[in-house]
């Protein structure tokens, strides 16, 4: 793995010239530093398959403002402390918003606008999360039994491991998913989902690809986190293959049209049509509160109903389970979220953060488009974590 690589050797993350020209932005240049900030917000015009994901026509979910003067909450990045607005400036932020109950505390825009929707990389894989919940709770899926029973003749990698192990990460493959590596697996593994050109199988989708990979042999369920987006991905193959319906669709059923969103969001899916769970959705600032806000109020929506169930949430926070994970201080990574017994949060790669507190009822969310090469810097991470742990600490005192 590449975690402690990236921990040891913090990398710089120059703050370049960004290119907002549409016309020179495609799918072969769309990840490169300068292009991220117009790409992650423009989404549906490079990748060529993406769902748009519907509100429905329910209220929207509005939200007062009740400003609280937040600007002395510091935290340490890049061995340096800082306060907030140096740290958003540092952690290339387009998008930080904080807020408590149905009150926005804090709000800004440096680097997109406020209907701009962004995409939301690894904090998609928290939708995973919110809807396996009822399949398993009514028993539709039992996390105690072996993927190969509901996806026959997968590789190795997936063969006689129970699906709990994918939902928390404890599954290690032979597969590399390291950003600053372009041998890396990971850039085979988007070209397959249709984030690059195509060189080869990108047709027939994921599973495929997925029921080939084999497991590292020397692993043995270890209770640590084997971070990896295919376990997400698997997942998603078994909600689509025991529902018979797309990700897409239950998502937007039995989650989405419940939030009191402002704007449809989106998911990127391969060409067949299944949902990239480990990273795809697109969505705005305000409605990923909104969304956050399922996980801060025990599951019940916007709308009064219960759409996450509340005996999944309460698993989710028992930091007896899951594995050990290697960002935040005591958050273990369970059923595809991490939680520390109080907090719900998810980053995604490039500075992206959902974070939600069932106890002081805050929600922190963040988009950024960081220009190191890694583009995925675990300092960062740490820095989302403290931010949003500290953010919620000091508003319980206000």
């Amino acid at each position: 793995m590449t975690e402690k690589k990236i921990l040891d050797e913090i990398e710089e993350a120059p703050h370049i010239e960004l290119n907002q020209d549409p016309g020179s932005i495609d799918l072969s240049n769309w990840d490169e530093p300068a292009n991220r900030n117009w790409s992650y917000r423009h989404t549906t015009d490079v990748f060529p398959y993406t769902q748009e994901i519907s509100r429905g026509k329910g209220r929207v979910r509005e939200f007062g403002t009740r400003p609280v003067d937040i600007s002395s909450v510091s935290v340490n990045y890049r061995r340096k402390d800082m306060l907030l607005e140096e740290y958003l400036y540092e952690s290339h932020c387009d998008g930080f918003l904080v807020a408590r109950e149905n009150d926005i505390i804090y709000e800004t825009y440096p680097r997109m606008d406020a209907q701009d929707r962004h995409l939301c990389q690894s904090v998609s894989k928290t939708t995973l999360c919110a809807v396996i919940g009822e399949l398993i709770i009514n028993g539709a899926i039992d996390p105690q039994k072996n993927v190969d029973h509901y996806i026959p003749g997968v590789a190795g990698g997936f063969a006689g491991i129970r699906v709990q192990y994918l939902l928390d990460m404890n599954v290690a493959l032979e597969f590399t998913e390291d950003f600053t590596n372009p041998d890396s697996d990971i850039f085979e593994y988007e070209m397959i989902s249709g984030w690059h050109p195509d060189t080869g199988g990108q047709e027939e989708g994921l599973l495929p690809y997925l029921s080939k990979i084999e497991r590292d042999p020397d692993f043995k369920p270890d209770g640590v986190t084997h971070y990896l987006c295919p376990n997400t991905d698997m997942l998603g193959c078994i909600i689509e293959r025991v529902s018979g319906r797309r990700f897409t669709e239950l998502f937007q059923e039995k989650i989405y049209r419940h939030i009191g969103a402002e704007a449809d969001a989106c998911f990127s899916t391969d060409a067949t049509g299944m949902a990239v769970c480990s990273a795809g959705l697109v969505i705005r600032l305000r409605d990923l509160a909104r969304y956050a806000r399922l996980y801060a109020d025990g599951g019940v929506a916007a709308d009064g109903s219960r759409v996450i169930p509340l005996a999944w949430l309460e698993d989710c926070q028992d930091t007896t389970r899951g594995t050990g994970y290697y960002l935040g201080e005591g958050y273990r990574y369970h059923n595809q979220m991490t939680s520390n017994g109080k907090a719900f949060c998810h980053l995604g790669v490039g500075g992206q953060m959902l974070y939600a507190n069932a106890e002081t009822s805050v929600v922190v969310v963040q988009f950024s488009t960081l220009s190191s090469p890694a583009n995925g810097d675990l300092d960062a991470g740490n820095a989302l974590y403290n931010i949003a742990d500290a953010l919620s600490d000091f508003l319980r005192g206000q």
